[in-house]
This record gives structure tokens, C-alpha cells and sequence, in this order.
């Protein structure tokens, strides 16, 4: 090759488009960033972390206040609340007889409950 050949306009055209490709995957690449660390949500302060912790605290007592006590929902139908506890107990003696034995007395309360009052 002669000195003449490194700068030919097909050297100078292969070296552009390569410049061009790399280029356009920089500036790319340089978007993607920026988009990618503007759409960041702020840092949680020490504000917001104490809020979240109160909240928790307050929505697990609730809870706990619910799934611990007995309470009534609906009297004249029949409705109680019972302790999470005391529940398991009571379907775990429901279904001691097997699976068909549970499943049989699961349908009778539900067909006893969905009975409507007829006035014939």
C-alpha cells in the first residue's frame, strides 16, 4: 500500500460511518441515562420513614383488634365474628371425619344461609 491509499474517499467514507455509528450510540446511551435518573423517585427522608412506621403500627393493631376479638356482625342472620384461633379450631373439628364429612356440613350452612324468608 502507498501513502496514498490511507486517505482515499472509501477509507474516509468507512471511517465517518463508523464515527457516525459509535456516535449516535453514545448520544443514545447518553439519553437513556438521563431518563433513566430523571424519572428516580426522591430518596425517603427520615419524615416519611417515621410516617410509614406509624402507619404500619397503627393499621397492625387495628388488625390485630379485628382478628383477636369476638364480635357480632349481623345477629338476626347469624354472623360472628371469632378469633382467628378459635376459627381454625372450629373447622379443624368440622372436618375431622375426612374431607367428605367437612364438605358436607360446609354445604348445609351454606344452603341454610342462603334461604330466603317466603310470606305465602
Amino acid at each position: 500500500m502507498s501513502d496514498s491509499d490511507c486517505c482515499s474517499p472509501a477509507w474516509k467514507r468507512a471511517a465517518a460511518a463508523v464515527l457516525g455509528v459509535a456516535g449516535t450510540f453514545a448520544v443514545l446511551g447518553a439519553l437513556a441515562v438521563y431518563v433513566f435518573r430523571s424519572n428516580l423517585p426522591a430518596p425517603v427522608g427520615a419524615a416519611r420513614a417515621a410516617e410509614r412506621t406509624r402507619l404500619q403500627k397503627e393499621l397492625q393493631g387495628a388488625n390485630a383488634e379485628t382478628l383477636g376479638n369476638y364480635a357480632v356482625i349481623k345477629a338476626d342472620t347469624g354472623v360472628y365474628r371469632l378469633p382467628v384461633a378459635k376459627a381454625m379450631e372450629v373447622m379443624a373439628g368440622e372436618w375431622k371425619d375426612g374431607n367428605a364429612g367437612g364438605r358436607a356440613k360446609l354445604i348445609q350452612r351454606l344452603e341454610a344461609s342462603l334461604k330466603v324468608a317466603t310470606f305465602e
